[in-house]
């Protein structure tokens, strides 16, 4: 099977000739979606790679070899080059280039375009939290909206009114300042990128600076709500707390019901009754985590318009994918509702102290968040490998031939040792024992 280049690191390299050898009986390979002609099948009838773009003429790089940083790219070539001599020989059907933003002002054709001319091929997601520094980002501004969501409201309520002896009103008035802070600069930057003149990051099928994608929607609908009860609770010279608990409940009504409402739509087969992301009205409506992966990781992760082609591909072709999604899109929905309607009425309820429902409102629904996170990462991540080999095995490549080249690679870049590994052969093809001569 086909492996793909991520980012500027190549999963294969071959030795190339000086002098570019010509078949004509050479099969078609897929072409990367840009204006220029690209040839992305690193085979000896290519003389450069795609990753490796010829000097410009009359310029000469010489390295001295004195600097650190020359030593480290010394020692990450040579480790590469060592993992890449017990590769096979494969097709790169997909140019890294493809996914930046550089690369999507000057191509002419999509990524749905080139998927749906090599419908052989699983449809790659340009985005991987395995390297790169777009991960770190999202992760520290998530990590951030939890801290200020969840962690300081109940801090500053519990110390400043317990420790400190300090009035309701301006307790709430300190943590209506001071909340969401992350979130809102979170959510001004997100607004700029869908409305500035570039369309990067909008949904597909549409260039209207005014056309934001459900998550946006959603998050404004959210945002409002939480800003509704502190507003409301605080207001009185003497504090509703339990009107005040209620923010965290909120969230998950938000944003449970939101993609509950969506999913029952696409289970009922319904059209989409207005333009839901990159779905135009009347257009055929996904489960509703499928939007929310595809929005977030495309504009606050800064993947763009290349993750929601890839994306919608990989939907289209793949069936265990769209299983996977239909399955986390209930499961993140309907047990948010039920934790939202249970904080609810312990908050609303009377026998349980005013001070214990404010915790049970702030603290319950981002404790159960992530629980559900640490249950749903390593469930998608199997999933998506069951896919891979699912998908790997109806084109004829062998599971354990995959594992041994992997293990292989593993082996010579830890121990330096390059040679080639010995794939598992089937008892059919092996060679028979030759007997001795007399």
């Amino acid at each position: 099977m086909p492996e793909v280049v991520r980012g500027s690191r190549a999963s294969v390299q071959i030795e190339r000739p000086d002098v570019p050898v010509e078949h004509d009986d050479a099969p078609a390979t897929p072409t990367s979606p840009t204006r220029e002609g690209r040839n992305v099948h690193f085979s000896p009838e290519t003389p450069n790679s795609p990753l490796e773009s010829p000097p410009p003429l009359g310029t000469h790089r010489t390295d001295s070899g004195l600097s650190i940083g020359s030593g480290q790219r010394k020692s990450f070539q040579s480790k590469r080059r060592k993992s890449s001599d017990v590769r096979p020989d494969q097709d790169v059907y997909y140019d890294s280039r493809a996914a930046t933003k550089r690369e999507f002002k000057r191509r002419a054709s999509t990524l749905q375009d080139y998927y749906a001319q090599n419908p052989e091929l699983l449809p790659q997601l340009p985005f991987t939290w395995k390297r790169g520094w777009k991960r770190w980002k999202l992760f520290l501004t998530i990590a951030l909206m939890v801290v200020d969501a969840c962690v300081v409201p109940i801090v500053l309520y519990y110390t400043m009114t317990f420790a400190g002896n300090v009035q309701g009103f301006i307790v709430f008035a300190v943590v209506a300042t001071i909340w969401g802070g992350p979130a809102y600069v979170e959510f001004a930057v997100r607004s700029w990128r869908l409305i500035k003149k570039e369309n990067f990051f909008r949904p597909l099928d549409t260039n209207s600076r005014w056309a934001f994608d459900i998550s946006h929607w959603i998050f404004s609908l959210t945002i409002f709500a939480i800003t509704a009860f502190l507003i409301i609770g605080s207001a009185p010279h003497i504090v509703w707390l339990r009107v005040l608990s209620m923010p965290g409940p909120a969230i998950l009504y938000c944003l449970g019901g939101s993609i509950l409402i969506i999913t029952v739509w696409s289970e009922l087969k319904r059209p989409a009754p207005f333009r839901i992301s990159s779905t135009p009205k009347g257009g055929k409506v996904h489960p509703g985590v499928y939007y929310l992966m595809e929005d977030v990781v495309a504009v606050n992760a800064g993947a763009g318009r290349p993750f929601r082609e890839a994306l919608a591909s990989r939907y289209q072709a793949s069936p265990r994918f769209r299983r996977m999604l239909r399955v986390q899109s209930w499961f993140w929905s309907v047990p948010a509702l039920v934790v939202a309607i249970a904080c609810t009425v312990l908050i609303v309820i009377h026998p349980i102290h005013k001070a214990v429902a404010y915790g049970i409102g702030w603290g319950v629904p981002f404790v159960w968040a992530g629980i559900w996170a640490a249950i749903s990462i390593p469930w998608i991540r199997r999933e998506m490998h069951k896919e891979k080999e699912t998908w790997e095995l109806d084109c004829g490549v062998s599971p354990a031939e995959e594992k041994a080249l992997k293990r292989a690679a593993t082996d010579s870049s830890t121990n330096g040792d390059a040679t080639k590994p010995k794939l598992p052969v089937p008892e059919s093809e092996s060679e028979p024992e030759r007997q001795p001569e007399p």
